[in-house]
């Protein structure tokens, strides 16, 4: 439309760059957007594979998801460790912002002239929150950086184990965003003359002082090449969103509001009644990925990878095989190598020699990994995304037990004992209640054991 802002204090958007890279950005953004929303959609077909699962939001459970949603987005969960949680609130939110400061500048460039509202005095603090978000942001970016891959001292164990290429260029590719946003600052507001009301872009104008003076054509060379660098930067991070553990932006905050589920906390996904034969199941518990719920497989596109599952889980502690998060990694694996679109992702890339042949889970679990779990509840409890883990578990004990009795060698005689006598210990039916003798109820009379046939009240 060339409308344009008429105000001296104001900045003309997309100024010193040549009309065919104003096409090619529009053009190439908008291509990456519906791309992205193709490999979501992909994604999302992956966890249609799974059973059904109820977590529909209804009158009696919108205010808790409500809730658990807040939590998630606000950070709550994630400042239980404070070092993590300040380090990603300083990139998440600040990450925000500059989109928003972003958003702004394009709804205020299509504006007409008489509607434009960047200007003046809204100007000037537009630069100061943008320029306040950029530093946050770099911050935020260069702390991670020094947690991932700094001397051993800052990077906690949890992290140490379980960092890959993926990694490094996620966080490679924001600190560009980041720097190369002010470097496309520095020569535009040197290339304009450094007018006095850009000393509100506190970090751009002391920067700009270092080119001041430059020649007209080498400043819109080097403008024009930090922008060019700046929406480089930010197309590679919308076309990794959807294939790199970032898609997490999206998943983790719906499997936080999808938290609410019928059953209490603690209890086992009920059983089908075995005794009369009323179900019409071949099989039992957790084998292939469609045994899982839509919901479970959700959750490993939901799983940030941060390890607070494996730092709490007492069996890895005491040298078991057990690691929480590889359980749920590796379900993903599954899960994307069996995929119907060749294109889905796993959860995090992986080491080139691992092949997976077929649709089982047991191609990357073993029996020791899931018989090892204490059924403790820990990862669930610490996940900040809430990851539910235990239920994958005790889906894949069931069919270990159930279709193929492979358990470990302790857990016959307990069997046996439920089986016979309907309790681990394998003590006599009759005695049952023995425990009850003569103890005191906290207000007083004792524990009333009601005998066989006695009605119940």
């Amino acid at each position: 439309t060339q409308w344009h802002d008429d105000s001296p204090v104001s900045r003309e958007v997309f100024g010193n760059i040549p009309s065919a890279l104003k096409a090619a950005f529009y053009t190439v953004v908008a291509l990456l957007l519906a791309y992205g929303a193709v490999m979501f959609a992909y994604r999302v077909k992956n966890w249609e594979r799974g059973a059904p699962d109820n977590r529909r939001t209804t009158t009696k459970n919108a205010k808790a998801r409500l809730a658990d949603f807040r939590a998630g987005v606000y950070m709550q969960t994630l400042l239980r460790e404070p070092a993590a949680g300040v380090m990603h609130s300083m990139i998440y939110f600040s990450f925000l912002v500059l989109l928003a400061v972003t958003t702004v500048l394009e709804i205020n460039h299509q504006m007409p002239e008489s509607a434009k509202f960047l200007h003046g005095d809204v100007y000037k603090a537009y630069s100061a929150v943008g320029d306040a978000a950029g530093l946050i942001f770099t911050i935020g970016i260069v702390w991670a950086i020094v947690r991932r891959y700094g001397p051993r001292r800052f990077r906690p164990y949890r992290i140490r184990i379980k960092s890959r290429p993926e990694h490094a260029v996620i966080l490679g590719v924001f600190l560009a965003i980041a720097l190369t946003g002010f470097g496309a600052e520095m020569f535009r507001i040197a290339e304009e003359g450094m007018p006095d009301y850009e000393r509100w872009a506190f970090i751009g104008y002391p920067l700009a002082t270092l080119v001041d003076g430059w020649s007209a054509s080498s400043l819109s060379t080097w403008h024009q090449g930090w922008w060019i660098a700046h929406v480089v930067s930010f197309m590679a991070f919308l076309i990794m969103i959807p294939v790199t553990m970032l898609r997490h932006m999206f998943t983790s905050p719906l499997n936080m509001y999808l938290k609410d589920r019928d059953r209490p906390k603690g209890a086992m996904k009920p059983m089908p009644n075995l005794v009369e034969g009323t179900t019409e199941l071949e099989t039992f518990g957790a084998s292939v990925i469609e045994d899982f719920t839509w919901k479970q497989l959700l959750d490993t596109d939901a799983c940030t990878m941060c390890g607070r599952c494996t730092s709490v889980c007492p069996a890895h502690a005491t040298g078991k095989p057990l690691d929480p998060r590889e359980i749920v990694l590796k379900t993903g694996e599954v899960m994307a190598a069996t995929a119907e679109h060749a294109h889905v992702s796993p959860p995090l890339n992986t080491d080139g020699e691992i092949t997976i042949s077929s649709n089982s889970l047991f191609e990357r679990i073993t029996p020791e990994e899931i018989w090892a779990c204490t059924s403790c509840k820990a990862c669930d409890e610490i996940c900040p995304v809430n990851i539910e883990i235990l239920d994958k578990i005790l889906d894949m004990r069931r069919y270990l037990s159930l279709m193929e009795s492979n358990f470990p060698t302790e857990l016959g005689n307990a069997y046996r004992a439920m089986e016979n006598q309907m309790n681990p210990w394998g003590m006599n039916q009759g005695e049952r209640g023995d425990w009850a003798n003569g103890l005191s109820l906290p207000h007083g009379g004792e524990v009333t054991v009601v005998d066989p046939g006695e009605p119940f009240e």
